[in-house]
């Protein structure tokens, strides 16, 4: 498939906030739909069972986490149980939601740059159309607020079958400002955002293929194809970071992804493919696992900090 342009990498901060949280808040928010089809998709054995754990403690977690610099929603703070949660799990939202943006995004350019013009228009409205009024709050009040009318330029420049090196353009410009707003928030917080938007592209996928293991939902499996091209570009600017740990965890997120190739044939849905779910959902149990130890190793080198300072 074509891939979209990524830009240069840049430094992820590394501070520890809960990954434990993100996937009752992604619920809460919508970015997770209550569906069969995730509870399904996680039967991997020893790493599934590890993640539903981690799921239901979800729920009870987040008193005196960290909080990072704005909810998604705008709401719960100053409300009392679970203030520091409530701003860790915005942030997870948040990021989800500008990476669910950013893979219609991808898929669009992909099939604009494919010469599928009609399908590229659909995919380019939907940002704003679906998600932008759950993040923008948010993005306002972090002085991001232009990301609005640079998604509004891209998908006016598709609609008016602009040239491709003008349409790559305005992508590059969104792009930027997506990772402005992500340089904001902790690795911990980013690497839950790309296993939330994994387990998207699993449900998205389970939407596209009908009960004959064929894609009957062309537009859901391209979601689905677009939602991990985000996942490997974030991925692989992690891996090219300062951050052993990081880049650990990233590698890993890397694997994960090209395991979910299999599932996938050309941007039509042609050609010789697995059309299972589960590969994809069996992947983000794995990113998910991996990531806890961002969270484990920064508590270690806390430890050792607060011993020395003791001890002197």
């Amino acid at each position: 498939m074509t891939d979209t342009p990524n830009n240069r990498p840049r430094l992820v901060n590394a501070r520890r906030v809960s990954t434990l949280t993100g996937v009752a808040a992604l619920t809460a928010a919508g970015f997770i739909a209550a569906s069969g089809a995730y509870a399904e998709g996680e039967g991997e054995g020893e790493s599934v069972e590890q993640t539903s754990t981690i799921s239901a403690q979800a729920e009870g977690e987040g008193e005196g986490h960290s909080a990072a610099p704005e909810t998604a929603s705008g709401e719960g703070e100053g409300e009392g149980e679970g203030e520091g949660s409530a701003s860790a799990d915005g942030g997870v939202a948040l990021l989800t939601g500008l990476a669910f943006m950013e893979g219609h995004v991808r898929a669009g350019l992909a099939l604009y740059e494919a010469g599928d013009l009609a399908a590229a228009k659909t995919h380019m409205g939907h940002p704003i159309e679906e998600k932008y009024e759950a993040v923008e709050d948010a993005l306002e009040k972090s002085g991001h607020g232009a990301l609005e009318g640079q998604i509004a330029a891209l998908a006016a420049a598709t609609e008016a079958e602009a040239d491709l090196s003008e349409v790559q353009a305005l992508f590059t410009e969104m792009r930027e400002t997506m990772e402005a707003v992500r340089a904001d928030y902790p690795a911990d917080t980013q690497v839950e955002s790309l296993v939330a938007l994994t387990r998207i592209a699993g449900e998205e996928y389970s939407a596209a293929i009908g009960d004959n293991q064929t894609v009957t939902d062309l537009h859901e499996y391209q979601d689905s194809w677009g939602f991990l091209r985000v996942v490997e570009a974030e991925a692989t600017q992690m891996a090219e970071s300062g951050d052993t740990a990081l880049a650990e965890v990233a590698q890993t997120l890397l694997e994960q992804v090209g395991v979910t190739d299999a599932v996938y044939g050309d941007l039509q849905g042609q050609g010789s493919f697995d059309p299972n779910a589960e590969v994809i959902y069996g992947a983000a149990a794995r990113m998910e696992l991996a990531g806890l130890s961002l969270g484990h190793a920064e508590s270690a080198a806390e430890g050792e900090g607060e011993g020395e300072g003791e001890g002197g």
